[in-house]
């Protein structure tokens, strides 16, 4: 059975390093985020949000509150996001337990007085379908981020971790939406990969559902992520038009699948 095309809006997210290949999303793609890999320097996202821009994309930086090692190193971010011409960025803790500064979570950064100078007209946030490993009440630290970014007046967007489980997206969206959370929610999607690729990165990632579906399931889910359609998930997922694809599989790869899927809908 065909599964139906997609018309729907998409970002994509890469790492500082791929930052000079994205020029196969021209056209597929709203906007380009860049991740704040652990143990990196925040410079190299500047430099990565640079090269985006000049490609002719809206890049979205991450700004991950523990890779900071000082206040003047996150004004100094901050003040290179200023200077060019940054008005999003998504805010995250980080991916390790442990900050490298002054900054646990990122309430800490949105409490300062160089976030409220950034210049910054709207924040994108993590959402957990499945929950946060490293936090284990992360509805209610999405709650307190949301409180704050909206008595800070600022336009906010939930963009959420990958899952292999339309059902817990869907029922994480209809949550949201029960408790009166009304921000648009850019679903996760693991782009088309091997097995072997979406699984190391699940790992790593903690998307429960990647290891629980595979265990209940067994070898015949093992043998349809082998070709991963990544258009069964979104298909499947009830609430958001809105889509934020992870380039697991390369980017080159991603952008074809993309593009197929815009053309199949009308949209490329």
């Amino acid at each position: 059975m065909m599964t139906a095309p997609l018309p729907h809006r998409w970002s994509l997210e890469v790492i500082p390093a791929h930052a000079d290949q994205v020029s196969v999303f021209r056209g597929l793609v709203d906007e380009i985020f860049v991740t704040m890999i652990p143990g990196s320097e925040p410079r190299a996202v500047l430099a990565a949000v640079e090269t985006i821009a000049v490609l002719g994309f809206t890049p979205v930086p991450h700004l991950a509150a523990r890779e900071f090692k000082s206040a003047a190193q996150l004004d100094e971010f901050l003040g290179g996001l200023r200077r060019f011409g940054i008005r999003k960025a998504l805010l995250l803790a980080g991916g390790t337990s442990q900050p490298a500064g002054p900054f646990a979570q990122t309430l800490d950064v949105l409490r300062t007085d160089a976030f409220a100078q950034a210049g910054l007209t709207e924040v994108a946030v993590a959402g957990h379908p499945e929950g946060n490993p490293s936090d284990p009440d992360s509805r209610r630290s999405l709650e307190q981020k949301l409180e704050f970014l909206h008595a800070a007046k600022l336009n906010v967007e939930i963009v959420t971790q990958w899952s292999f489980s339309p059902e817990h997206v869907s029922d994480y969206i209809a949550s949201l939406r029960a408790a009166g959370i009304t921000e648009n929610v850019a679903v996760g999607v693991a782009g088309p990969a091997s097995l072997k690729t979406l699984l190391k990165f699940a790992q790593i990632c903690g998307v429960s559902a990647a290891t629980d579906v595979l265990a209940k399931q067994g070898f015949s889910f093992a043998r349809l992520l082998m070709s991963n359609k990544p258009e069964a998930f979104v298909t499947a997922v009830q609430g958001t038009q809105r889509f934020h694809l992870y380039p697991f599989g390369g980017l080159e790869k991603c952008a074809r699948w993309l593009a197929d899927q815009k053309a199949a809908a009308g949209t490329g």
